[in-house]
């Protein structure tokens, strides 16, 4: 008679060097899914700082000029009214000269298919943080925010405190609007000259014509700043390229490239200091983040051709400038910074 013999089995010691070798497959998988996770959320937010760009374009191809970093309702920016950036203040609604302007982010909406918000604003009877404003300021919009960035969508600062609603959305992506704090908050005089860099200025309205070489210079930045980088408040909406406070003095209109660091992701070494202090710019708090990322080691930003790159944190402050300033003879050499 045939004996029938079943599957023997696996003994203990199989069943734990199958489970071990698994989980080294699996360990040795997992870097490699987060990486490209993270390659993918990096190019990702590529995309959105080229689609920015090209609505700046396109607006810049209906209207001849860039528009400015921060409008009032009536259109015109702090140069035309003569404003103190240094003395306009966060979410001001009532008070003439310090009132709060809205962001250039504002007039890209129609531009980046976001019309129907756009056209719900009132911009003839309310100023920009007017209450009727306030669900607007607050809605997400998708292309300006990084998705990296994994926290608050709501601004977290004290500053914006509307009765009874809610506080406006983050974006993460601002104006790179000149190479330090003071180039961004002088009169337009310091600021038009081309070594001071920027192109959406609070100030001043730029066209095409003024990048001297626009496929090396900066126009956009990405920032992880959780307070000040509402996408509905022009009196954050542009940034400068230099900490103030890293080597680099807050009245610094030097022509040289600043012996300080570069702003790119500041925070990231070394004890937390703040970007901008409250003093610096009118806010209640510290804006804690300039140009900066949760992309590891780098920051993406956009140029004025539209093209965008990756800037690692280490950039020779000689390099950055170059890229931010608007002359055409020092954006010559980028190096190997760019990946």
């Amino acid at each position: 008679m045939k004996r029938f013999h079943g599957r023997q089995a696996f003994t203990l010691s199989e069943l734990l060097i199958a489970i071990a070798i698994l989980g080294l497959l699996i360990a040795l998988l997992l870097p490699a899914i987060g990486a490209s996770r993270a390659a993918a959320r990096r190019a990702s937010c590529a995309v959105k700082l080229k689609n920015l760009a090209t609505a700046l374009h396109i607006y810049h191809d209906n209207f001849q000029k860039f528009p400015p970093s921060a409008f009032y309702n009536d259109g015109q920016n702090m140069g035309d009214k003569g404003y103190d950036l240094k003395k306009v203040v966060v979410g001001e609604n009532s008070k003439e000269s310090t009132r709060a302007p809205y962001s250039f982010l504002v007039k890209m909406l129609p531009y980046v298919e976001q019309g129907y918000i756009y056209d719900q604003i009132d911009f003839k009877n309310n100023e920009a943080f007017a209450p009727a404003h306030y669900a607007l300021a607050a809605k997400i919009i998708p292309v300006y925010t990084c998705p990296d960035i994994r926290g608050n969508t709501a601004s977290t600062a004290v500053d914006y405190q509307p009765p009874g609603g809610p506080k406006p959305a983050l974006a993460s992506y601002k104006a790179l609007g000149a190479t330090t704090l003071a180039c961004l908050q002088d009169s337009p005089s310091v600021t038009n000259a081309e070594l001071n860099g920027g192109t959406l200025h609070p100030y001043a309205t730029y066209s095409f014509n003024t990048l001297k070489a626009p496929t090396q210079t900066a126009i956009l930045v990405e920032t992880k700043e959780p307070k000040y980088a509402a996408w509905w408040d022009g009196t954050t909406a542009s940034i400068p390229g230099f900490h103030p406070g890293k080597g680099n003095v807050a009245d610094d209109r030097t022509p040289t490239p600043p012996a300080g660091a570069p702003a790119l992701n500041i925070q990231a070494s070394g004890a937390q200091q703040s970007f901008i202090t409250k003093d610096q710019f009118g806010g209640k708090e510290d804006m804690q983040w300039g140009p900066s990322s949760e992309h590891p080691g780098l920051v993406n930003l956009a140029n004025g051709g539209t093209e965008t790159r990756s800037i690692a944190n280490n950039v020779d402050p000689t390099v950055y400038r170059a890229l931010i300033s608007r002359r055409a003879n020092d954006n010559g050499d980028i190096g190997d910074f760019f990946r």
